[in-house]
């Protein structure tokens, strides 16, 4: 294993050393599971020791564990036959192997033993010997089952040994692992992708890393790398780990294993009566077999990627014949959706014939899941007229998902099946439709107008007077309804929401699809109104009913989850926002891969609102990259802008520069999100180039083609935000009266900000900070006692000013913003010093301590020396006096 999968074992590392150094015995007794790192931390230890004592190295072995001294017989080459089970006379030519070694320097004995569970007794006995007499040191590995031999756990209990537990890696760590066995930063969902599917085993995610490199699933862009489809365990560095394990086991446990790894979740008693109770038994004393829900559950083998591995080594014939052995003593309908899709995946492998409803169901699933090939395959299988019309529905979610417009189009318009009630579609296929036309480029006055065309065809020439919802009309007039607000009409939208929720109520219908759509619209018109609060109060209710019917709809929880996270996001919510997303890989870590893009925007337009700028452009530079490989919430637009904006912001001009040269994608999102993208966007320009795009700012509110949009609160309050920032005094009256008609903790603590700004009154500002604060926006409430500090001063008010820097010190902590730094690496000189960065050096570099620059800026010293560290790194430098010469022209 390579040495980099010792990121995340430095404290052990660190107890191990000190254990070994240490006057008298000394044992560290390594226990983990296989691929943990033992094997690797051990080889870590005998490296830096190999300079002070003497390695030997000993390696179990399920071949020698009944032999005894096996594992010893490389050091007794010169031991006489009959003296080959005498203890003391092994133990003596061991010990002149390692005297010979030592030679005339005196140096200790480190024993380095592997996989210590598979030792024979006596190897183990004369080990604990060499240690409890003080002559050998020790660092032995170990599974958890069997576990480690009675003669080294018992130098554990008599305190001559120290038992470390290993655990899988964290998220951060396996990301810092992926980043540095890859040699570049790894997207954020990607790397939660990673850690998910590996469960932090540094092994798994070095197959992983490898096998989807090569098959090109995992990509570097820009820079960053990202993955481009779900991950599956059929790479050749996978099968290779797999089979080198499945080589140490039995031919029975070899057998159960593949009939477990077919067949997962499987009834304990069926796997007992294949191949035997002892042979499962040993599988799970080896922990390569677990049962699922506890004692007497059904058996799967113990990690996911080594199933699928398993499955793809075992040939098409012998999983048929497995299959035709096992089908009568499996269950006919599966206990869990897990089992669910093993089954009907299996089935089709082996070319059996699978019921329509069961085939659907699955396809269902796979979808919700994003398995996408077999939702494909098993949708695909149905022949049902009245279930071709769903099956078709999930195949267009697939396509759609994958960016595939044009193909979900066609699936849905076969039939004009998007539309038919009675071939029970719901609403969502509908929905999924339009969003398919609107994102392959199509007008919402031409989708709608292609619906009520194929809404007649159905119905030949019935009268289309008041349309309930339930009916074919109803799902047309929805997607009426949903084209207003992708236009931005939002002053139409109210009425025509009025209308439906009226007609819906007349007519007693209790269909939770449409419910849920309703409440979803009214989810962004009160956004739009600056009515966040309200806003999140119809999202929820839109949530609850989608949770109630889970497993009816598919693309109506991504429509109703988008609207309930920007109203979150527009009452300052960011905990709910966060929850939100946190939805879209709920039922799978596969979710973000097809919606990490979307989700990285989103967390980004939080984190600018938050003031959180640096983390802002860590995570949405990758997003961009992400989102121009799939898009299923059409975002793109608006991600792109946040990345300009931010980066220019940050200095970083030539990421700028170049983001800016990615803005002409075709603007697919609604009005809202396409508006909050002119918005940043024109903001970014001006910061690039001052007067480029304030005034674009100022008149967008008055231009008569897009005037009633811009004029909507929750759309001008960003914009006025955004002209505040970028000091425009102008913006602060309209500032603080929008905000203040508006609901949510983002635009009160804003309306208190401006307000404060407007009195000129120190402790306002003060009180506006306070607020912001309290609300999860340290960037403004940085700037609220940044002012603080400076009205207080001017005025003579020196322990106020003082006061009030230390809490800006407190909020700037509170950013987050200082990067961990590499003095050995080179000096990144893409990313500019911050304004503040200059001021701090400028005065270093004029020979100031950083108590002086200190004292003259009215910060704390742990800013200073915070902000001077972020400068070295920026530089490429590691000391104070090279300042000088890396500022100089």
């Amino acid at each position: 294993m390579q040495a980099e999968h010792l990121v995340g074992r430095d404290a052990e590392l660190d107890l191990a050393m000190e254990i070994l150094r240490q006057e008298g015995a000394g044992a560290v007794l390594l226990v983990a599971d296989p691929g943990i790192g033992k094997t690797a931390l051990a080889a870590e230890i005998a490296a830096r020791l190999a300079g002070e004592m003497v390695v030997m190295r000993i390696h179990g072995s399920p071949a020698l564990s009944a032999v005894p001294y096996g594992v010893l017989a490389p050091y007794l080459l010169d031991l006489p036959v009959e003296q080959a089970t005498s203890p003391v006379a092994i133990l003596r030519e061991f010990w002149s192997q390692f005297e010979r070694r030592r030679g005339g320097d005196g140096a200790r004995l480190l024993l380095i033993v592997d996989d210590a569970h598979d030792l024979d007794e006596g190897s183990t006995q004369i080990l604990a010997e060499l240690v409890t007499a003080g002559w050998a040191r020790l660092v032995a590995t170990s599974r958890p089952r069997p576990g480690l031999p009675a003669a080294l756990l018992q130098l554990w209990y008599d305190g001559l040994a120290e038992r470390l537990e290993l655990h899988p890696l964290d998220k951060e760590n396996v990301t810092e692992l992926a980043e540095k066995t890859l040699g570049g930063a790894v997207m954020t969902s990607a790397a939660g992708i990673l850690h998910t599917m590996s469960e932090g085993n540094p092994l798994l995610l070095h197959c992983l890393l490898e096998d989807s490199k090569t098959d090109g699933n995992l990509v570097r862009r820009n820079g960053v790398w990202l993955l481009t489809r779900a991950l599956s365990g059929s790479g050749e560095s996978l099968a290779e780990v797999v089979r080198n394990r499945v080589l140490r086991t039995s031919e029975a446990e070899r057998e159960a294993m593949y009939v477990i790894a077919l067949s997962e979740p499987v009834p304990a008693p069926v796997v007992d009566m294949q191949v035997g109770r002892d042979t499962v038994r040993a599988l799970m004393d080896n922990r390569l077999v677990i049962s699922s829900n506890g004692p007497g559950g059904p058996l799967k083998m113990w990690h996911p990627l080594y199933s699928e591995a398993l499955r793809q080594i075992v040939s098409p014939a012998r999983s048929l014949q497995i299959r035709q052995r096992m089908v009568q003593q499996l269950p006919a309908e599966p206990f869990t959706a897990e089992g669910l899709l093993r089954t009907v995946s299996w089935a089709l492998d082996c070319g059996d014939a699978v019921d329509d409803e069961q085939l659907l169901e699955a396809a269902f699933l796979a979808a919700k899941t994003h398995q996408h090939p077999l939702a494909i395959a098993a949708a695909d299988k149905v022949r049902s007229d009245a279930l071709l019309p769903r099956a078709r529905a999930v195949m267009a979610l697939v396509n759609y998902v994958d960016g595939d417009y044009r193909g979900a189009v066609q699936l849905l318009e076969a039939g004009s099946g998007f539309l038919d009630a009675d071939a029970s579609v719901p609403l969502g296929a509908s929905l999924l439709w339009a969003a398919a036309r609107a994102a392959a480029g199509d007008s919402p006055a031409d989708i709608v107008a292609d619906a009520w065309t194929a809404a007649k065809a159905l119905m030949g020439e019935r009268e289309l007077a008041d349309p309930a919802p339930l009916t074919i009309e109803g799902n047309v007039r929805a997607l009426e309804v949903a084209a207003l607000a992708k236009d931005g009409h939002y002053e139409e939208l109210r009425e025509s929401l009025d209308r439906f929720t009226d007609e819906f109520a007349k007519d007693g219908c209790d269909l939770a699809a449409h419910r849920m759509f309703l409440r979803a619209m009214q989810c962004e018109l009160l956004t739009v109104e600056g009515q966040a609060v309200e806003a999140m109060d119809a999202g929820r209710e839109a949530l609850l009913l989608l949770d109630e019917h889970h497993q009816e709809h598919l693309y109506l929880s991504d429509f109703v989850l988008l609207r309930y996270t920007l109203a979150a996001l527009e009452s300052g919510d960011w905990e709910a926002a966060g929850t939100g997303l946190d939805r879209y890989a709920a039922a799978s870590a596969s979710g973000l891969i097809y919606f990490g893009g979307d989700i990285e925007a989103l967390k980004g337009l939080s984190l600018l609102r938050q003031g959180r700028l640096e983390k802002a452009v860590e995570l949405l530079t990758p997003a961009v990259e992400a989102l121009q490989l799939s898009d299923p919430l059409q975002l793109r637009s608006l991600g792109t802008a946040l990345a300009f904006y931010a980066a220019a912001k940050s200095g970083n001009t030539q990421l700028a520069r170049r983001l800016e040269s990615e803005q002409g994608a075709t603007a697919a999102g609604g009005a809202y999100v396409e508006a909050l993208a002119e918005l940043f966007r024109l903001a970014g320009e001006e910061l690039l180039t001052t007067g480029q795009g304030l005034q674009k700012l100022r008149d967008l509110p008055e231009i008569p083609e897009s005037g009633h949009l811009h004029r909507q609160p929750g759309i001008l309050l960003q914009n006025l935000v955004l002209r505040a920032e970028l000091g425009d005094v102008q913006a602060m009256e309209s500032l603080r009266e929008t905000a203040s008609s508006m609901a949510g903790s983002w635009a009160t603590g804003w309306a208190s900000l401006a307000a404060a700004q407007l009195s000129g009154e120190g402790q306002g500002l003060v009180n506006a900070g306070n607020l912001l604060a309290a609300t999860g926006m340290p960037g403004p409430a940085a700037v609220a006692f940044d002012k603080a500090a400076l009205t207080f001063d001017a005025e003579g008010k020196r322990p106020e000013a003082r006061q009030a820097a230390v809490l800006r010190d407190v909020s700037e902590a509170g950013l987050g913003d200082a990067l961990a730094h590499d003095p050995h690496a080179e000096a990144d000189r893409s990313v500019p010093l911050t304004r503040r960065e200059q001021d701090i050096v400028a005065l270093a570099v004029s020979g100031l301590t950083d108590r002086q620059i200190a004292e003259k800026l009215m910060v704390s010293v742990r800013t200073v020396e915070g902000h001077l560290y972020r400068s070295y790194a920026k530089l490429g430098i590691r000391r104070r006096e090279d300042l000088g010469a890396a500022v100089r022209p």
